[in-house]
């Protein structure tokens, strides 16, 4: 997106994080220590090189592809989902309910990656946690379990693909979700696994966490989707490559976008979650 295009700039604040907080640490496959790093608000953006093997994400593309569960969102031209909507359900037991449909088809597309793919992979985490003491579990209401993962095609489009935007404030305040434990955790991470991409697509970073203001000045409450990029300018940005097989975590507090897929595959398609602390010793994660 060019500069001179999209909505009119405004003035954003908020917090802007140190140096040594806001930038991205890479490394070539998982490192658990990195990852917990983020959860715990030590560093803002943790990329892994080919965590997922090619068969792995090519298995679990083509499985995506042929899913009956995947839909095009309502509203949009560009890209596909499959799974729940935590943000646009109109309120926790919807969710859920929508959880428990789509769950068998993201199971299923997920199982299509073979012992090597991403829930052998968390599960890795959650062997991990559980020797330093740490419980990593599915956030739950009601004793109903929320989604461990959402799968969504982002297309080629104008500008970026998904909007700047922030979420860790569009989940602890929304209204619909009251009640819900997500809301009760400080400091929310977004962790994507791509198994698709040709070129572009790139994780998007700027160092503002925008206060509540800020989320009024471009039209919204609690949710905000479409933050002006020449509002951002004054921010520094990071721009974090993503190939197939790569997996990122990073604070979902942070302004954040997805760049435009480019090249003949002409999407990105990616496994997509949130984990946070909730108390102590205890790591929730939901999508």
């Amino acid at each position: 997106m060019a500069a001179t295009d999209g909505p009119a700039p405004v003035t954003l604040t908020g917090t802007v994080h140190p140096p040594d907080y806001f930038r991205v640490v890479v490394r070539d496959g998982i490192d658990w220590d990195v990852w917990t790093d983020v959860l715990r608000g030590r560093v803002a953006v943790a990329h892994f090189r080919g965590a997922l093997d090619p068969g792995v994400c090519a298995r679990t593309a083509r499985a995506l592809w042929d899913s009956p569960g995947l839909q095009r969102p309502a509203g949009t031209r560009r890209g596909f989902r499959l799974g729940p909507d935590l943000v646009g359900a109109p309120d926790v037991d919807a969710y859920l309910d929508a959880v428990e449909r789509t769950r068998p088809d993201v199971d299923a597309v997920l199982a299509a990656g073979g012992d090597r793919g991403l829930p052998h992979l968390l599960a890795d985490y959650a062997g991990y946690a559980a020797d330093r003491g740490l419980e990593v579990r599915l956030a739950e209401h009601g004793g109903r379990r929320a989604a461990a993962y959402k799968l969504r095609v982002r297309t080629s489009a104008a500008g970026f693909a998904l909007l700047p935007h922030d979420d860790a404030e569009t989940v602890r305040q929304a209204p619909h979700l009251k009640g819900f434990e997500v809301q009760e955790t400080e400091h929310i991470c977004a962790a994507v696994a791509c198994v698709e991409n040709d070129r572009g697509g790139e994780l998007v970073c700027w160092n503002l966490s925008p206060d509540a203001g800020s989320r009024g000045l471009v039209g919204h409450g609690y949710d905000t989707h479409g933050y002006p990029e020449r509002s951002l300018a004054p921010f520094q940005r990071l721009t974090v490559p993503v190939r197939p097989g790569d997996v990122h975590v990073f604070d979902a507090g942070l302004v954040h976008a997805v760049g435009r897929p480019a090249g003949e595959g002409t999407h990105r398609t990616g496994v997509q979650w949130n984990m946070a602390f909730h108390a102590t010793t205890t790591i929730l994660q939901w999508a």
